[in-house]
């Protein structure tokens, strides 16, 4: 079984450096720069888990994650933040989260945090 990622990053450097570890590792990603177009992979497609970007150009971020959390069809599934915000991170602000990914990571250290938490 291939295990399914929503990903929601606007840097397409971080997008292919993700992407290409995670695919490389046996994960089916799903990548958008969108919260738009995040939502309409996940009406269309069964995800196992989401990673999106804190610091989205649309700033919409914290509607997503409400929006995520408050659904029953996505609230089970496992939402992982990426930020370089490590010392301003207030995990409570944000509904959902389970996790965090730091910036800069290592792709070690990104596969660890995604097996972690995916399905």
């Amino acid at each position: 079984m291939i295990r399914k990622i929503l990903l929601i990053e606007d840097s397409e450097a971080i997008s292919k450096s993700i992407i290409i570890n995670l695919q490389g590792n046996g994960y089916k990603v799903y990548s958008t720069d969108t919260i738009t177009e995040g939502l309409r992979i996940l009406s269309e497609t069964e995800i196992g888990l989401i990673i999106a970007d804190m610091n989205l150009k649309s700033n919409k971020i914290i509607d997503f994650t409400r929006n995520i959390a408050g659904d029953s069809r996505y609230n089970l599934i496992p939402l992982l933040m990426l930020t370089n915000e490590e010392g301003k991170i207030s995990k409570r602000s944000i509904s959902g989260v389970e996790g965090w990914i730091i910036k800069p990571f290592s792709a070690d250290n990104l596969l660890k945090i995604v097996r972690k938490f995916s399905i």
